[in-house]
């Protein structure tokens, strides 16, 4: 199965962890002794909403608002499930069957070089995902690269030359030729769902402003 970490919660005897979900994006799924409950991530405000039957009077917005909090920027991995254990305190760790895990998923980006030097690269100390020094490095890729220089004159649509930085950087960091355009996809969305936000919005953000003023100047 493919999710992050499981954290404890300070506020409640819980873990919460995120995980890709077969119909798509990203879930937050919480664990108490007695119950669980699965919550999907509203990209646009990055707020959870209840993925099936949710129990508000166990799990409240205090409790879900610290889940995503603690699981914001935790890279996925090839994990089992964290199961419910009753007649303890606790949660474990260990593996059983979950109506959620991505077994329709063709593509294995978890387990590609590119994805694991990747994540490398930009996981700090507490095994958190920099999206801030993924994009400062990008950036940095983008500003001295003659051939994004080029695409932007040429007007190329943004999400192509973002294509085009992301596949260049993880090719570097993997020692390889590239990905084909289905792992490149695939890869792009993975790092989309494991944020609350666009991964790459700095980066686009910065593309589309050179580009506007590459534009003024042709005037």
């Amino acid at each position: 199965m493919i999710r992050t970490e499981a954290v404890q919660l300070k506020c409640t005897n819980a873990r919460a962890y995120k995980q890709k979900l077969t119909s798509g994006g990203a879930g937050i799924t919480i664990i108490t002794p007695h119950e669980r409950a699965v919550f999907t991530i509203n990209k646009r405000d990055g707020t959870c909403v209840p993925f099936g039957k949710v129990n508000d009077e166990v799990f409240t917005q205090e409790i879900v608002n610290e889940a995503i909090e603690a699981t914001i920027s935790l890279p996925y991995k090839r994990l089992g499930n964290v199961i419910k254990v009753h007649n303890s305190k606790k949660c474990d760790e260990g593996l059983v069957e979950d109506e959620t895990d991505d077994k329709k998923t063709d593509i294995d980006v978890i387990s590609s070089t590119e994805y694991i030097e990747f994540i490398a690269q930009y996981t700090d100390k507490k095994d958190k995902f920099s999206y801030l020094l993924m994009n400062k490095e990008l950036i940095q890729f983008a500003a001295r690269s003659s051939v994004v220089n080029k695409m932007i004159s040429n007007k190329e649509e943004v999400e192509t030359i973002v294509r085009y930085i992301v596949r260049s950087k993880a090719a570097d960091l993997a020692r390889n030729k590239g990905m084909d355009d289905d792992l490149l996809t695939a890869f792009i969305e993975t790092l989309d769902s494991m944020s609350t936000r666009s991964a790459f919005k700095e980066l686009r953000a910065f593309l589309r402003d050179k580009m506007s003023r590459k534009n003024k100047r042709g005037r």
